[in-house]
């Protein structure tokens, strides 16, 4: 069949602030099918999840450590250890796009989903993070640099709580800002 008209995407470091910084979901489900697509021809939630898993497998993530059902997180089927995060942090750190990857992730105080956060304490301007929102879970998982200039990875999973939200963000916070006061050399 001819082809009608073809349309090109802007590039993937265009694309991932306007998905990572207001954590726009319908974006990273596109993301996941066309990660699908390209990689295996189908375009679907199905060939994406088995792409992403492939590469969790590459970066040495034990598949018990995650269940991946959507692009966007929202599936109460979705799971994720801590752990698996921080390694997947640590591999997007020494990965050729790390870059591209940091400058996408919120940055407290100043952007995105934790623009009101950290303000006024030495996580403000230096943690980096992507925040994961849904009833009853708050996520908090990224990169801040110690006050000796160390660059540390972090995930806090906070789930089924009893007190008020916002206290669950002010102990991430806090748990943030503590980590950029860090001295470790």
């Amino acid at each position: 069949a001819d082809s009608l008209f073809t349309m090109l995407s802007v590039p993937l470091k265009e694309i991932m602030p306007v998905m990572m910084k207001p954590s726009q979901n319908q974006v990273a489900e596109a993301f996941l099918r066309t990660l699908g697509l390209e990689r295996t021809g189908v375009g679907t939630a199905d060939s994406g999840r088995r792409v992403v898993e492939r590469q969790f497998a590459a970066w040495n993530i034990p598949s018990d450590a995650f269940i991946v059902r959507d692009g966007s997180g929202l599936s109460r089927s979705d799971l994720i250890s801590p752990e698996a995060i921080v390694s997947i942090l640590e591999a997007m750190r020494r990965s050729p796009n790390s870059a591209v990857f940091y400058e996408s992730l919120p940055i407290a105080g100043v952007d995105g989903t934790i623009r009101t956060r950290m303000r006024d304490t030495p996580a403000q301007g230096n943690l980096r993070a992507k925040t994961g929102t849904l009833s009853m879970v708050r996520s908090l998982s990224g990169y801040v640099r110690t006050a000796d200039g160390r660059l540390l990875e972090f995930s806090m999973l906070c789930n089924n709580w009893t007190t008020p939200q916002a206290s669950v963000d002010r102990v991430q916070d806090i748990i943030g800002a503590a980590l950029a006061q860090l001295r470790l050399r």
